[in-house]
């Protein structure tokens, strides 16, 4: 029979490691009162007889921890089970030393089981928290027998010396058995996470070992068909209907977009397979910016929105980066402010020191904007921003891709937006003489 189940909340059951934080707890709140229950046993041994309140104080204190395991079974909350059991266990020990001598009563060891409980505790605020209430109650036993506020001792003088060694027996025991108990359920835990860790680590390689190889085999048949479409688009005006060649626009766009998501794809599994190299090296800004521009010129030309140079002035500015990834960084910004834009709207790209050690290269556009929901998913992979809004034409992959690059080159990326007034999004690079400064 599986005593140490009944006190695991049922919904941790299934779950490997919360099931073992559970019964350790609950195994280091029952050893405490299993201890209690033979320190109950050893003085009554030792007296013979003790007076009603002590049979009281010894129930109080073998019931408490019992008590705080069944809260954490009917709530789940560990934290909340310890606070209750620690404070109830300091207030038995508290009442049971004022009846018994104070400051110098036997009974002051039992608050060692006390602080075995508080380094169960994973909360330092509540950890604080009760050190103060065990401390508050030393001080006032403290205050009460110096002041003499104590009643006459339940237990005889004669009998101190054997109440205090199985006191303190006792005490040593819940401390040492709690630490042992606690300690190996907190191992058992930690090699459960480490285990799950190398199995995630593991599907990680596999999944990105899977991508490259399915990524690489889609883009062979994708070229051949794009290829092919090309030469029936070069045939003969006279030997194609109209019809069949809007057929071919269409196969061959289609073909281009899934291209282009395929190769997404890839470069995200390439940068988790860490397989992109940095070249970083001095850039002119006007070495990346205007290429850049040009390339989602078309686009943006089809759907009427404007674009603004207003880095064109700030050619002088050099930046410490890899050419290639600061490229493909502000191409998918600048790819994703069309996109996303209104129809006439406009996209500026502006450029700006911040701080004495980067310079931000802003791209600001006109469009839907962004939801403050999105915030904390917006640069993860696969977000699929912009799905809401009815176009399901992305990967969700441009803004993790873009992250990854300039985290890579020790950049900063961020975005500022409102709904249905625009986004901006911005990248940092260092500057290239703070980065010589910097060696």
């Amino acid at each position: 029979m599986d005593v140490i189940a009944w006190f695991v909340p049922p919904n941790a059951l299934p779950d490997p490691r919360r099931n073992t934080r559970h019964r350790g707890i609950a195994k280091s709140l029952l050893t405490i009162s299993l201890v209690v229950s033979l320190m109950y046993l050893g003085v009554a041994f030792v007296r013979g007889t003790m007076p009603f309140a002590e049979h009281v104080m010894f129930a109080a204190g073998i019931l408490t921890p019992v008590l705080g395991a069944w809260l954490i079974r009917a709530t789940g909350d560990i934290s909340l089970g310890l606070v209750v059991t620690n404070i109830g266990g300091i207030l038995v020990i508290a009442v049971w030393a004022f009846l018994t001598g104070g400051i110098t009563s036997i009974a002051l060891p039992g608050f060692l089981a006390n602080i075995a409980l508080l380094s169960t505790f994973g909360n330092p605020a509540i950890l604080l928290v009760m050190g103060a209430i065990l401390g508050a109650a030393l001080l006032f036993l403290y205050t009460a027998t110096m002041l003499s506020w104590l009643p006459v001792s339940m237990i005889p003088n004669t009998e101190m010396p054997g109440l205090m060694l199985t006191s303190m027996l006792g005490s040593v025991g819940i401390v040492v058995l709690a630490g042992f108990v606690v300690a190996r359920d907190r191992a058992q835990v930690k090699t459960m996470l480490r285990t799950a860790q190398r199995a995630a680590e593991q599907s990680s390689r596999a999944k990105t070992v899977f991508l490259t190889s399915i990524s690489n085999e889609f883009r062979t048949p994708l070229i051949t068909i794009l290829e092919l479409a090309e030469r029936l688009r070069a045939e003969p005006a006279n030997t194609l209907t109209k019809e069949q060649l809007a057929n071919i626009g269409h196969i061959t766009n289609a073909g281009r977009h899934l291209l282009g998501l395929v190769t997404q794809v890839l470069d995200m599994s390439r940068i988790e397979a860490g397989e992109l190299k940095l070249n970083m090296e001095p850039i002119h800004i006007d070495q990346v910016v205007p290429p850049c521009l040009s390339l989602v010129a078309l686009a943006a030309e089809k759907k009427q929105v404007s674009l603004v140079d207003d880095c064109s002035a700030a050619t002088d500015w050099i930046v410490w980066a890899d050419r290639a990834m600061v490229k493909q960084a502000l191409l998918n910004l600048l790819s994703n402010a069309v996109k996303f834009n209104r129809q006439g709207g406009s996209v500026t790209i502006s450029c700006q020191r911040a701080g004495t050690a980067y310079l931000r290269i802003s791209v600001a556009d006109t469009g839907i904007g962004i939801a403050s929901d999105w915030k904390n998913e917006l640069f993860e992979p696969f977000s699929r921003l912009g799905a809401e809004a009815g176009n399901f034409g992305s990967t969700g992959l441009s803004l993790a891709i873009s992250k990854q690059l300039i985290d890579k080159m020790r950049g900063r990326i961020g975005y500022e937006s409102t709904v249905d007034i625009g986004s901006t999004f911005w990248i940092e690079l260092p500057l290239a003489e703070s980065s010589a400064l910097r060696g």
